[in-house]
């Protein structure tokens, strides 16, 4: 991991959070009291997801290398229409198929915005139920093509948005779960039926502008979250991750392992137990 670590001291991405452009005063200690506040008696049940997953490069193989070395499962959201064979290969040299920690599902079809007003989603109110249909289905047939039993029935929608009628085709095609920040949108049946595997963090597409306001806001957002009985989901974007944000989530995630404090989930536990 030495090798990865000091690759990840070189990362400055196009894109990033103000809150992770340089270290913050005391940020160790700050994210340290906070899982020393967690209970000792009821274990936090916490889960990661990685986003927009499609061409690897130095952000993923040193996420993968971060995850392997701590142990702990990463849920991984695949862009189908982004896949090629030498982007296959080059994928799953950092995250082979034979390792459970991998959680591969599908993140949409091509991640393109349809929505003509109001907040992005590739399949909003605005998209009619057949051409949902035909790109979830071309999504989800690529996918098994690759993945075969490896691939989990779990659906996230990109930019966390969808629409009663892409329930409703999720729930045709064999889907058992969606991944989301917010509630699912009201369905009829059996599409209600469908789970959500809530995100409750978001730590890489942070829009505030003060980043020493908004890491006492991740902080405590953590924590809050850490604090539920149920389980906490984290999102990560690993494109937009400078040195701070791989400094932090490995941070994150020794303190938690170390801690005693924390169950860590994968997204097929999360479909076997509720």
């Amino acid at each position: 991991m030495d090798k990865e670590k000091q690759g990840w001291r070189l990362r400055n991405p196009r894109v990033s959070s103000p809150l992770w452009h340089a270290p913050l005063p005391k940020w160790r200690r700050h994210l340290e009291d906070m899982v020393q506040r967690l209970s000792a008696r009821n274990q936090a049940r916490v889960f990661f997801r990685a986003d927009d997953i499609g061409a690897a490069g130095q952000s993923f193989d040193t996420l993968c290398a971060l995850f392997r070395e701590h142990g702990v499962p990463l849920a991984l959201a695949v862009v189908p229409a982004w896949l090629s064979d030498a982007r296959m290969t080059r994928l799953l040299a950092s995250a082979p198929m034979h390792e459970t920690l991998w959680g591969w599902h599908q993140h949409g079809w091509r991640h393109v915005n349809w929505q003509k007003t109001g907040k992005k989603s590739e399949f909003g109110d605005q998209r009619p139920l057949e051409k949902q249909w035909r790109d979830i289905w071309h999504g989800h047939m690529k996918l098994l093509d690759i993945f075969h039993d490896r691939l989990l029935p779990v659906f996230t929608p990109p930019w966390n948005r969808c629409s009663a009628a892409t329930l409703e085709v999720l729930v045709r095609l064999g889907f058992q779960a969606v991944s989301t920040t917010d509630p699912l949108p009201k369905a009829g049946k059996p599409a209600n039926q469908l789970r959500n595997l809530r995100i409750a963090v978001d730590l890489h597409t942070r829009k505030h502008h003060d980043g020493a306001a908004d890491y006492a806001a991740l902080v405590q957002e953590l924590g809050a979250a850490l604090s539920k009985d149920t389980p906490a989901g984290i999102m990560i974007h690993h494109q937009r991750m400078t040195s701070f944000a791989f400094d932090f989530l490995d941070e994150l995630l020794r303190q938690l392992r170390l801690s005693g404090k924390a169950e860590f989930l994968s997204f097929q536990d999360l479909l076997k137990n509720p």
